[in-house]
């Protein structure tokens, strides 16, 4: 299986952040990988209709607060403008350790700014999914978030934080509920963080409107200045 980096889709200005999604995606373990059954062909039906079963966190995909708040909003209840916003990297390539924490002094010597952040689009970039989005060390070795830089994160509430690595190292997914809990959205599984600026850009992240859900996949696309 090639396990390069995936090829990011440039149009002008416009910078594909997307993961690829198969049948080969990575799930999240102990959910199901990503199936896709014909429902109509061409040559029985003169249409080509595909069934997809998965699990909303898979690849790409944004959390809603009520993925684990009890009481928290859901996808399709989030104003439209949170998933467009001007948008802030660190760069923690340098800082980035398989299975290891990042934690909030890393994000301060990459630049982390509070004010810089607060209603942005923040990505934390260790270029991490772009090694292994298509190993089983995507989820078995994968840095993650320190409970200090998600508590920092939180308390400077950007839009959206973005990331190509994992929030939560296992349960019960404290992170998660620091973050979702101050209605920080989470942008999950992104790729080519490392290849944007570190500011001076917008990114847009729509999930589809799935009605009363908790998440939703999202085509994530950067817009560089012209």
């Amino acid at each position: 299986m090639d396990n390069a980096t995936p090829k990011a889709s440039v149009s002008g200005r416009f910078i594909d952040l997307t993961m690829p999604f198969s049948s080969e995606t990575i799930p999240v373990p102990g959910h199901p990988a990503p199936t896709f059954e014909p429902l109509h062909t061409i040559e029985r039906d003169g249409v080509r209709n595909t069934v997809v079963c998965m699990s909303l966190h898979t690849g790409t995909h944004i959390d809603a607060p009520s993925h684990f708040i009890p009481d928290g909003r859901t996808i399709d209840q989030i104003e439209l403008d949170r998933f467009r916003r001007p948008a802030v990297r660190l760069d923690l390539t340098g800082s980035m350790a398989p299975g290891e924490p990042i934690d909030l002094e890393q994000l301060r010597r990459a630049g982390f700014d509070p004010g810089a952040a607060a209603d942005s689009i923040l990505l934390l970039a260790t270029g991490w999914t772009d090694r292994a989005w298509r190993e089983p060390a995507l989820y078995e070795t994968n840095p993650f978030l320190a409970s200090d830089a998600a508590e920092a994160v939180a308390a400077c509430r950007p839009s959206v934080l973005g990331l190509d690595f994992a929030v939560d190292d296992t349960r019960p997914w404290p992170n998660h509920t620091v973050l979702l809990g101050e209605e920080v959205l989470l942008l999950e599984n992104l790729v080519g963080l490392p290849r944007l600026p570190a500011d001076g850009f917008e990114v847009t992240a729509f999930p589809l409107h799935l009605v009363g859900e908790n998440g939703g996949p999202a085509r994530v696309v950067a817009e560089l200045s012209s």
